[in-house]
């Protein structure tokens, strides 16, 4: 089964947003939108993890939007989210492009930064809300992209399920 994305928005509830998250990063359309929803679900997806924050700079799909990062956030309306990540980015005495592939070892070798992330991890929530009701407020700046049911990948196409 597949759902398209404007019929997801019609629930109140965020749903499928990994599914979600693929679909607008693969369309076709570009457009601030689609930029400031994708990278909302990058960090939430790099955030969500044990790493908190400091995912943020750990997984290079985070890390290459940090300098976007803060407005995109902002945009959907999680300010908080927004401050975390400039005040992580305060904290590291790297340019851009030094931290646009990931920080694994920089981050090992200076551990303060995660203790100050794990700080920042209490001062946002999930902006898992935030998002959707970005994306229900602005669907006619989004594509109807095809979300695919989360079975359809290539391993299990190839099992035959």
């Amino acid at each position: 089964m597949t759902d398209n994305l404007h019929e997801l928005l019609e629930g109140d509830e965020p749903v499928a947003l990994r599914r979600i998250e693929k679909a607008l990063h693969s369309a076709d359309v570009e457009n601030e939108t689609v930029e400031t929803v994708v990278s909302a679900l990058i960090w939430r997806r790099c955030t969500a993890g044990p790493n908190g924050v400091l995912g943020a700079v750990l997984n290079y799909e985070c890390a290459a939007r940090l300098d976007v990062l803060p407005e995109h956030l902002d945009n959907i309306g999680a300010s908080d989210a927004a401050q975390a990540v400039r005040d992580l980015r305060a904290d590291i005495p790297l340019e851009d492009e030094q931290i646009r592939h990931g920080l694994i070892d920089w981050v090992d070798t200076n551990p303060e930064i995660a203790k100050h992330a794990k700080v920042l991890d209490d001062e946002f929530d999930d902006v898992a809300k935030k998002v959707w009701s970005f994306m229900q407020e602005s669907q006619q700046e989004l594509p109807d992209a095809k979300i695919p049911d989360k079975q359809t990948g290539l391993f299990l196409r190839l099992l035959g399920r």
